[in-house]
């Protein structure tokens, strides 16, 4: 009997042999593969269902039996568990249930998040059996107890590939690979350190070796595409990287990687198993492990390891740069690129003509393309914030920047632990979530505005009001109880909402990470926290509700309301606000107007919590902050058909604002701004000397043409040196 702790890298199911296989990387760094049975997971009815639901399957042929549960479902009401036979008789359910219009919980559970969700597993976990040596990864543990461990370790491994093919052939006659082989010591289980010094390279080249210099260590010349797939599956499996990235390789190169596998009749197993990895193509229609069927892009899967796209991270994880070709991404991170930067067919005839005259540089650009992914990633911190992201929701490593299956994940979880069901997914319409308060802006140029920004502000109105699914079915199902009800109309209960507790819980991580000096840590924090509202608007969600991203957005501009009055009461002219934040034109910049700044910033924090606790009787967590100063401040006039437009939203909306309802605390309009005090600035756009902390400014752009990559590089200068001389 051993114990041990690790990280499941991949989880999944067979459904053939009825397990669940979870791989992955233990702490002492071995890589493992477990495998439990898969959970039962009997479907549910509504008791005051069953009676209608079994008329109609006794009248299909079908015989259901029950069980009592203690699970209720997503509106509270009592469940049975219902017994069937066969798995042919589980889909004749969900047919004769659809036909009926009675909802069965559980049809479509899968079998992998299934054993998660009920486990209470996310990433780390502690694994309790005997072990033996195993075939494509280093232990197995074939009937282990499995726990979650959060807060574990262990250290994960990248490898990065590049292709070269002949065109228009797609011949693979080239593939390099670059290991990042992590450090030990003190590596979080949530995370992956690159040590740039600590690589394997490899390079596979096939055809004649036609270049008067010889390969490099660490190059291999086989002499056809057949013994370079043979090779390059030799190498993966060796190696045992937990992750495997490149550029655009979901895209290019597995497209072309899967056909030459299949040409030359050859395994396709580049995974930690026997079993042969799948290459699912864009656009096909399938259904992903939260049911939602569609039109779904590229995919690999390859039991026990992970394929990320570094094109893909980088666009996920909050960069953006003007063009998104590896080459120019690298130079603007790494200062350096590509060995050939030629484009379009100048670079294939050099490609062509380095392959055949030159291999020992074509080998040499094939790994510096890979190389160039792995330290890009590592620059950014993509990476790590990736694995942080999958282990702190569990939705796994693949699927850690999209926000639905994230937030159904840990919603799962949550429910489970309170004894509830999944609701069902319905195709109940959901308007998406709408967009924040935006003050009418005036144009013109200012001096000494004052940015006075509520942090978090989304998710602190969550917290605050108990925005939640599971609160808001509650008061659905008590109308007449004390509710807490947004301006919009949606009614919460005041207990039992799971976002508040895990918004609470996931502020004080991220003010612990940002204590210990753990910036990664704190971005997954704020990412998957803010991630919440346009979760709630989404209709790929199935805990979307059109009120319930309407009820954030209808606290958030009172909270918006709020601050433009109190600023106005006190004298201050409120040149602008947009979701979160108001520019106050403040007259002065001196260190006696910062400390004014955050006296008001306190002023109104203590305001607004005591009106909350008046009209709603609850606890404020929203705060607002003076975060900077502009010594001069520019708001573009409104032009042509967005100054019509903008009128025409005024007009209708009674009052200074673009894109929102009316406001019942505010009939008469803004409060010392309207368009009578100038033009009508252009909401999203503005550009100011920043002012900072050594007396110094800095020109700021924000939403204007110099911010912009559709513009030419000399337009943007341009405007850059006109705010700054102005």
């Amino acid at each position: 009997m051993t114990e041990s702790e690790g990280f499941i890298v991949h989880c999944y199911a067979d459904s053939r042999r009825g397990r669940v296989h979870a791989r992955g990387r233990l702490s002492d760094g071995r890589s493992f593969a477990a495998s439990k049975p898969v959970p039962e997971v009997r479907p549910c009815v509504r008791a005051a269902d069953f009676a209608r639901l079994e008329a109609r399957c006794l009248a299909e042929g079908l015989r259901l039996t029950f069980d009592e549960t203690e699970l209720r479902a997503f509106d509270g009401s009592r469940c049975l568990e219902l017994s069937l036979s066969s798995a042919r008789d589980r889909s004749r359910l969900a047919g004769i249930s659809g036909a009926a219009g009675v909802p069965v919980f559980g049809l479509d559970s899968k079998g992998a998040r299934d054993f998660l969700v009920r486990n209470g597993i996310r990433a780390g976990i502690r694994i309790r059996g005997e072990a033996r040596p195993g075939r494509g990864v280093d232990v197995v543990f074939p009937d282990a107890a499995i726990e979650p461990l959060h807060g574990a370790r262990a250290p994960l491994s990248v490898l990065s590939f590049d292709i070269e093919t002949a065109e228009p052939s797609g011949i693979i006659r080239c593939i390099g690979l670059s290991l990042a082989v992590p450090l030990m010591g003190g590596t979080p289980l949530a995370g992956i350190q690159v040590d740039g010094s600590s690589r394997e390279r490899r390079v596979i080249f096939a055809g004649p070796w036609n270049g008067r210099e010889a390969p490099d260590p660490g190059m291999t010349v086989v002499s056809d595409e057949a013994e370079l797939l043979k090779l390059f599956t030799s190498f993966v499996r060796e190696l045992d990287p937990d992750i495997i990235t490149g550029w655009n390789i979901i895209d290019f190169d597995f497209p072309r990687l899967a056909s030459a596998f299949d040409r030359r009749r050859i395994p396709f197993t580049l995974g930690r198993s026997v079993e042969a990895g799948v290459f699912f193509p864009a656009e096909r229609d399938r259904g992903d492990d939260e049911g939602f069927q569609g039109k779904r892009s590229a995919s690999v899967f390859l039991p026990g390891r992970q394929v990320l796209d570094g094109l893909r991270l980088i666009r996920s994880g909050g960069n953006s740069f003007d063009s998104y070709t590896l080459d120019a991404v690298a130079h603007e991170v790494l200062g350096r690129g590509k060995t050939v930067s030629a484009e379009d067919g100048d670079k294939l005839a050099e490609l062509d003509r380095l392959y055949r005259d030159e291999p020992l540089a074509f080998c040499r650009y094939c790994l510096n393309d890979a190389d160039l992914v792995i330290d890009i990633l590592e620059k950014k911190n993509v990476l790590r914030h990736t694995v942080e992201r999958a282990a702190l929701t569990g939705a796994g490593i693949d699927k850690a920047w999209t926000s639905v299956a994230s937030f159904e994940r840990v919603y799962a979880g949550e429910l489970w632990e309170r004894g509830f069901l999944e609701p069902e997914m319905t195709d109940r319409p959901v308007s998406g979530a709408a967009g924040g308060t935006v003050l009418e802006p005036a144009a013109g140029i200012f001096g000494d505005v004052a940015v006075f920004d509520f942090r978090s502000l989304y998710p602190s109105i969550i917290r605050t009001f108990n925005v939640d699914p599971l609160a808001h079915e509650a008061a659905r199902a008590d109308p007449s109880g004390d509710n807490i009800v947004a301006p919009n109309g949606a009614a919460f209960s005041r207990e039992g909402g799971i976002l508040p507790a895990l918004i609470a819980e996931y502020f004080a991580e991220r003010l612990a990470a940002i204590d210990r000096g753990d910036d990664a840590s704190a971005y997954v924090y704020k990412i998957l926290m803010n991630s919440f509202y346009g979760v709630l608007g989404s209709g790929r969600c199935r805990y979307a509700r059109t009120e319930l991203a309407g009820a954030i957005t209808s606290f958030g501009k009172l909270c918006l309301h709020f601050a433009r009055d109190f600023f106005a009461s006190r004298g201050y002219r409120v040149l602008y606000g947009d979701t979160d934040s108001v520019f106050v034109e403040f007259g002065a910049s001196d260190a006696a107007a910062m400390a004014r700044c955050a006296t008001l910033a306190s002023g109104l924090n203590a305001e607004l919590a005591a009106r909350i606790t008046k009209d709603y009787r609850l606890e404020s967590f929203i705060n607002i902050r003076f975060e900077k100063m502009y010594r001069k401040f520019f708001i573009p006039r409104l032009r042509g058909p967005d100054a019509a437009r903008a009128a025409i939203a005024i007009e209708a909306d009674g009052e200074g604002e673009t894109g929102t309802a009316g406001d019942a605390h505010h009939p008469a309009g803004l409060s010392g701004i309207s368009a009578s005090d100038g033009e009508r600035g252009r909401a999203k756009g503005y550009a100011g000397l920043l002012l900072r902390e050594d007396g110094s400014s800095e020109v700021e752009i924000k939403g204007m043409e110099a911010a912009r990559s559709d513009y030419t590089p000399l337009a943007r200068r341009f405007q850059r040196e006109a705010v700054r001389s102005t």
